[in-house]
């Protein structure tokens, strides 16, 4: 059985929906939920990354009663402090922020709840020494990517219980097994659809930004919150076939592959787009663990459809399933091939490169032949 996390819905009908799933899929299920309270909560601590954008609903009371009901319906519930901001221990006012996390971790002891996911070390070496009853989970925003740095934070960081590494080695089979064997006793999470600029240098700034404040100085994108997105933005709309390719995603019939090495959790995201787009990303999970029983369920669904970043894009909204799936890198040339990844990409190796291309010939070479059968014929 793959154990999947998904962000917490912001209604308990929407809650019920996602959880219901798990009556409709058989080799998949959903087993925990994450999510962190909006800005102007009361127990909101600034520890958080803030991607709730639920800011119509902020008193503790109304998530108090999501998350109730998320452990009644026997799911398991993940709190996030998964901001990776260095402690700003030289503020004046930080004792306070100390005791606005004490104040929320007791408030979370009541309800139950004993999992953080935290992404500053700092931070948890702090909960993991004064607050040991708290199970501490990494958050993928430690964005590591050797073994090197695995080995060193799980010797300084022996509270953690669990990691998801940076989606930038999902095809790399060769660590991801080292670590599995070299770590019995810790969790192995890998992302599946986040479809984030493969090697995106901007990514640890944008995690550290406050993304919900829309600043912007001098009428300067670079001088914006938005600074994070704007390049990798234009790259996606220049390039979404090669960023679509190239980005890393695990589609539903990869995740058997991740099974043979021992890794069984995998995590959805979204929760940024849950305001106004739950129920396309309902669709997208949905489908995605239909996909894991059985391939056929999705063959008329777009590669989009499996991705965050990349589920609007009106070219690869056109790229079924069915048509494009034998056009992808396969999954068996990175068990053998992609620890290597990181240094030859697009210099000595062009795998994935060609795989874009082939798609690009092939979709150009359709829509031609759509157009022609759409041109109507003229009679004099």
């Amino acid at each position: 059985m793959y154990q999947f996390s998904a962000p917490m819905p912001y209604t308990i009908e929407n809650i019920n929906k996602l959880l219901d799933i798990n009556n409709q899929v058989e080799k998949s299920k959903i087993t925990s939920l994450y999510a962190c309270v909006p800005r102007g909560c009361e127990v909101f601590t600034g520890f958080e990354q803030s991607r709730n954008f639920s800011f119509k609903d902020t008193s503790w009371d109304y998530w108090k009663k999501l998350i109730e009901h998320t452990l009644n319906k026997n799911c398991d519930f993940i709190y996030l402090l998964n901001s990776p901001r260095p402690l700003d221990i030289e503020n004046p006012f930080f004792s306070k922020q100390l005791e606005k996390l004490e104040n929320l971790l007791n408030e979370l002891r009541k309800l139950g709840i004993k999992k953080l996911r935290v992404a500053s070390g700092q931070l948890s070496a702090y909960i993991g020494k004064y607050y040991s009853d708290f199970e501490l989970l990494a958050s993928t925003s430690l964005e590591y990517k050797t073994i090197w740095e695995y080995q060193n934070f799980i010797a300084f960081h022996r509270e953690v219980k669990q990691i998801v590494p940076s989606h930038d080695v999902n095809r790399n089979f060769k660590l991801l097994s080292h670590l599995r064997k070299r770590y019995p006793d810790i969790e192995i999470e890998l992302m599946v659809n986040e479809g984030c600029l493969q090697g995106c240098p901007n990514r640890m700034f944008h995690e550290m930004i406050s993304i919900d404040r829309k600043i912007i100085v001098n009428n300067e994108i670079y001088l914006s919150g938005a600074y994070a997105t704007s390049l990798c933005s234009k790259s996606v709309k220049k390039y979404p076939i090669h960023n679509l390719v190239i980005g890393n995603l695990i589609f539903p019939w990869d995740v058997e592959e991740y099974s043979k090495i021992g890794i069984k959790n995998f995590k959805l995201v979204g929760r940024d787009g849950y305001i106004d787009k739950f129920n396309m990303y309902y669709n997208g999970f949905f489908m995605y663990l239909k996909g894991i029983d059985d391939i056929k369920n999705i063959k008329d669904y777009s590669l989009a459809d499996f991705t965050h970043h990349l589920n609007t894009n009106s070219v690869l909204k056109q790229l079924k399933v069915k048509d494009y799936k034998k056009y992808l890198p396969n999954i068996n040339y990175f068990k053998k091939n992609g620890h290597l990844c990181a240094s030859r990409c697009a210099v000595e190796c062009r795998y994935c490169y060609k795989c874009a291309e082939k798609i690009q010939k092939v979709f150009l070479k359709n829509k031609a032949e759509k157009n022609r059968q759409m041109t109507p014929i003229c009679f004099i």
